[in-house]
């Protein structure tokens, strides 16, 4: 069995696209991650407005 030298085995590394997939599902995946939390985030600002809102009326309409 020939030793290979360090130049053909990172050339070959590099000519390897095996780990291109995983890394770009990491990506993906951060990226879903990040907008999932944004959105969670505002839903439940405007969620809470609206309760807050939604218990003032009503306790508006009990104090009548």
């Amino acid at each position: 069995m020939q030793k290979m030298s360090l130049i053909t085995r990172i050339r070959r590394k590099l000519k390897d696209r095996k780990g291109q997939s995983t890394t770009e599902y990491i990506l993906i995946l951060a990226i879903v991650v990040m907008i999932a939390s944004n959105v969670k985030k505002k839903l439940g600002t405007t969620l809470n407005t609206q309760v807050d809102n939604l218990n003032g009326k009503m306790g508006e309409f009990y104090e009548e």
